[in-house]
């Protein structure tokens, strides 16, 4: 055990154990103890092989019906963040391990390191696979074509985001759009009509996306189901869908510009 306690968070990728990073391996084999937050079974029985002292996160869940563990999920992460640092503060090498890309939507993660580096001690975090890499590949979508952009869901519906129709836009977490709760695994009410409204404001009803779900079991196809922004409001969607929404046209030439700086334009436009 180390005199001063230390902090590695990873992740363990979209399809475990195939997206373990060797350098997330070697971090959980040499922790004193790990905390795991994992959805499926074989990411924890893989995690227990390389190392018995596990701490199962999963315990401190929000419960929505009994709200055990806090009143929302916010308060039940703060709870996960308590006991990783309980164990650095007792001086011990802790790996917290996360499902998918541990910088990615997990809340814990980055409070943990925050606090875990105010108080003085080492905290670090190994990237790892995330659904948007997936989708890269499963969509074959380059982002450095016309650019790409991100948005929480719930986020764009109710804050004056304005997004770029010119670049490639994915949004997270529509499987609870809508839900300032933060205690549904559901979209609100009206959380995917609101989604399609906001859309609208900026793509033509018959404008085609895709409802998009990694592949967690090597057996199973991720699902790449396209339908029009009118469709949304009866799309089926669960707490992993991802919505990508396409480039509505390609961006206009600045062609003051690149007069202005004698640049080649024909390099531009062939």
């Amino acid at each position: 055990m180390n005199n001063e306690g230390t902090l590695t968070v990873v992740g363990t990728g979209i399809l475990t154990p195939a997206h373990l990073s060797q350098e997330s391996i070697a971090s959980i084999k040499h922790a004193d103890v790990v905390h795991v937050l994992v959805p499926d079974p074989l990411g924890l029985s893989t995690i227990k092989q390389l190392n018995q002292n596990i701490k199962n996160l999963a315990d401190l869940y929000f419960d929505s019906e009994s709200e055990r563990n806090g009143k929302n999920r916010l308060e039940a992460y703060d709870k996960m963040v308590a006991v990783i640092l309980e164990d650095v503060r007792s001086h011990q090498k802790v790996c917290a391990i996360f499902y998918g890309h541990p910088g990615v939507f997990v809340y814990p993660s980055h409070v943990s390191i925050k606090k875990a580096k105010q108080e003085g001690f080492d905290a670090q975090m190994l990237p790892a696979i995330s659904a948007e890499d997936c989708l890269f590949a499963d969509l074959a979508v380059d982002p450095g074509d016309l650019g790409c952009q991100a948005y929480e869901a719930s986020q764009l519906i109710f804050y004056q985001h304005t997004p770029n129709i010119h670049a490639a836009l994915i949004l997270w977490q529509i499987g609870v759009v809508g839900d300032e709760t933060l205690t549904q695994l559901k979209p609100s009410k009206h959380g995917l009509a609101m989604l399609r409204e906001r859309l609208l404001n900026w793509y033509p009803a018959d404008h085609e996306v895709t409802l998009y779900e990694a592949s967690t079991l090597p057996i199973m196809p991720p699902r790449i189901e396209q339908v029009t922004i009118d469709q949304l409001v009866n799309a089926e969607v669960k707490t992993i869908t991802t919505l990508y929404v396409p480039p509505l046209e390609t961006p206009r030439l600045d062609v003051e510009f690149c007069k202005k700086w004698s640049v080649d334009m024909d390099m531009l436009t062939n």
